[in-house]
């Protein structure tokens, strides 16, 4: 007799979390649909309705592997559990014993819900070093957050307060096909269809330009500067909330004196945005309020990163679109509490402090507790004494998600000793001690806790899992409790019970419900008027104010005002080079079908999406006798990569967007790893953001050429 059941589980295939209903028959997928009772309303993309063929992938790993050849020849043997995970941890002992624990890395990729257990876990082996692509997504704008208002915004799209935006300001994201930092595409479409005007700030045209009230067609890497224009207009014409200014921010008269150095004429040469239409928008957003800003993670990857974001805030403060229903809003936690609190309630030692890679110089970044990845990859090169000798990742693939591939890969191959934990043999993989098979969100149970924190929910178990593989959690508290069990479970169940505990329920009473939530009237707005983060009211920071003028970048010796940075490589900042290599290079394109180096391996995703693509506008390509579907070659100084060109007139013809993270898991080697990721074309070399030491990923210059047919074959 068949028996045939549905799960309630939470989607983890990006950072979203969309409620799921899975329907399994005698042990086997038949079906994945949106759950229409979750907070996300039934909705699912292409990524999370494709997982129903990660289950029975055949390239999935099934089984612990120790290499056996060189590193690289992809030539392992399989071991059993105990070996691999006491391996690992006897590894990572005699690191410690030998080098200190700052010699040991733990690392990881996007948060996908596990990122305060690779900070328990290294906590527990008392190192500073914990490394993942944070300091080019997203921590710099939680940490801009936290020193200018001392919590996380996240724009209101809900009307919990009676207000839903009037405007929205999609600037540098596309809400609307991908559900990023937990701001889903469900509640953007939502509260847009409610709004009455959109401005989009992106260097192409989205899916929804054409419903844009003002699309301000920006050149990559100018965003401060926009955003100081703006504040130009707004401070000059008195379009500025000048009660909310005035009781609650700080520094606004350095400020005002700061946008003087940015009038409309001289922003419009600097970003290619006309002048009308930077005045339009800034008057817009001031007055046909409240506005909500929906920042991306295009700010991030620059050389100017945390003024990007510093402006951004400063934009919405001066506006009064902090804490105002409709606005950018700080969510109230579940009755669970913070369950970030799993990661750092083992506190950080002054040696692992003092030993975090980059700390020395870029002090917002470490202030997150991620080390800066460039820092560590260089030590390694350059044999540093104090270089990492031993790394354990988890979930993330270095060799295509940072800058300058060739120069991670030498780094790799200068470790002592490297294990790494996927669900396939990634690129990053291949060149391991230990891989370990880890278990699909489908085969596991978990808690999903993302960015929002205004709900958190239960990943449930569906099916088993191929192999020998486990799940992420059970793999994170074994190796923790070989390292020192006095911080670890006995099981993954009192795991999910101490995480939870403060809800009242046990992981099985919290399976059954599905998730917990705080909403509609449950939400409060306008905290800072009451004792919610200090006695008498006020803001998380030195002041008690947002801070225009921040104290904390002062004290380490930034600037506390924002200011515009000139990208490294410019038609401007390098002439010369840009006679050489004309077009300005954006190495960051993404697809709904993909995350970021993720999911090459699903038939129907590849299908939808083959090769990988570069933008350019037909009459660049024209000028250079490039067809649309044409492999053409991205190359300069650096190298060279070979993707597929796409004709798209909503670009500016001087510039190019090449996708990101591009791999070729049917032949999984070095040549295919360099033959179309255009990190070989971007670097570390380049100064990064001083603050957070973040690397430019979206204003570089290249050169575009067609591939010639022998060199194509």
């Amino acid at each position: 007799m068949s028996d045939e059941r549905i799960v309630k589980s939470t989607c983890c295939n990006c950072h979203g979390g969309c409620g799921v209903l899975i329907t399994v028959k005698d042990g086997v997928i038949k079906g994945i649909e949106g759950n229409p009772q979750s907070t996300t309303r039934g909705t699912m993309c292409a990524k999370g309705l494709a997982s129903i063929q990660e289950t029975n992938n055949p390239n999935r790993l099934r089984h612990p592997l120790k290499r056996v050849g060189a590193r690289g020849e992809d030539k392992w043997v399989q071991i059993g559990w105990d070996e691999a995970l006491d391996t690992i941890a006897n590894r990572i002992k005699e690191s410690s014993a030998q080098f200190g624990p700052n010699s040991v890395v733990t690392g990881q990729g996007t948060g996908r819900g596990y990122n305060l257990f690779t900070l328990r876990l290294a906590s527990t082996i008392g190192t500073g070093n914990m490394m993942g692509p944070a300091h080019v997504c997203y921590l710099p704008r939680l940490m801009v957050y936290t020193i200018s208002v001392g919590a996380r915004l996240m724009p209101d799209f809900h009307g919990w307060g009676g207000d839903f935006p009037k405007t929205i300001v999609a600037w540098g994201r596309q809400t609307e096909i991908t559900n990023s930092e937990n701001e889903m595409a469900v509640w953007f479409l939502d509260a847009l269809a409610k709004a009455k005007n959109l401005i989009i700030v992106d260097p192409k045209t989205t899916r929804l330009t054409s419903r844009a009230n003002l699309w301000l067609q920006l050149r990559p890497g100018t965003d401060a500067a926009l955003a100081l224009g703006m504040m130009n207009v707004i401070i000059n014409e008195g379009l500025y909330d000048k009660e909310f200014v005035a009781d609650w921010t700080h520094g606004f008269e350095k400020l005002r004196d700061r946008v003087q150095d940015y009038p409309p004429e001289k922003v419009a040469e600097i970003t290619w945005v006309p002048k009308e239409k930077i005045i339009k928008a800034a008057r817009m957003l001031a007055t046909d309020s409240p506005t909500a800003f929906n920042v991306g993670q295009a700010l991030e990857a620059s050389n100017n990163c945390t003024q990007n974001n510093r402006a951004m805030v400063c934009l919405m403060a001066i506006t009064g679109n902090i804490e105002r229903p409709g606005s950018m809003v700080n969510w109230m936690l579940t009755e669970a509490g913070q369950l970030e609190d799993f990661g750092r309630e083992i506190k950080i030692t002054p040696e692992a402090r003092d030993g975090m890679a980059g700390g020395d110089k870029f002090k917002l970044g470490v202030m997150g507790r991620f080390s800066n990845p460039d820092t560590i990859f260089r030590k390694l090169r350059e044999d540093d004494p104090g270089r990492a000798r031993v790394m354990h990742l988890h979930g993330t693939n270095p060799l295509l998600a940072y800058a300058d591939t060739k120069a991670i890969l030498a780094g790799l191959l200068k470790l002592d000793f490297l294990s790494v934990a996927d669900l396939y043999m990634s690129p990053t993989a291949r060149y391991a001690d230990i891989v370990l098979p880890v278990a699909h969100w489908l085969e596991s149970d978990g808690v999903w806790d993302e960015h929002g924190l205004f709900h958190f929910s239960a990943m449930v178990k569906a099916v088993e899992p191929p192999g020998e593989a486990r799940s992420t959690y059970w793999i994170y508290n074994e190796l923790g409790r070989r390292i020192d069990p006095k911080y670890w479970f006995d099981t993954v169940e009192q795991v999910f019970d101490y995480f939870i505990r403060r809800s009242g329920l046990t992981w099985e009473e919290f399976k059954k419900i599905g998730f917990l939530k705080k909403t509609g009237k449950e939400q409060k707005y306008y905290k800072y008027k009451t004792d919610y983060w200090r006695k008498g009211g006020g803001f998380r920071t030195a002041t008690g104010k947002v801070e225009l003028y921040s104290t904390t970048m002062e004290k380490y010796g930034y600037d506390p005002l924002p200011h515009y940075l000139e990208p490294n490589e410019s038609p401007y900042s390098t002439p010369e080079l840009y006679k050489q290599y004309p077009l300005i290079l954006s190495a960051s394109l993404r697809t709904p079908y993909y995350f970021l180096s993720q999911y090459r391996q699903i038939p129907w995703l590849r299908e939808r999406h083959p090769d990988p693509t570069v933008l350019i506008h037909p009459e660049t390509a024209g000028a250079m006798g490039i067809e649309n579907e044409d492999w053409v070659w991205i190359e300069n100084q650096r190298g060279r990569v070979k993707q597929k060109a796409k004709f798209f007139a909503g670009l500016d013809p001087r510039v190019v967007m090449a996708q990101q993270a591009w791999w070729y898991p049917e032949r999984n080697n070095e040549e295919s790893l360099l033959e179309s990721n255009i990190n070989v074309l971007t670097t570390s070399d380049l100064p990064p953001d001083p603050a957070t030491g973040a690397t430019t990923f979206r204003a570089l210059l290249c050169k575009v050429y067609k591939v010639e047919e022998a060199a194509n074959g």
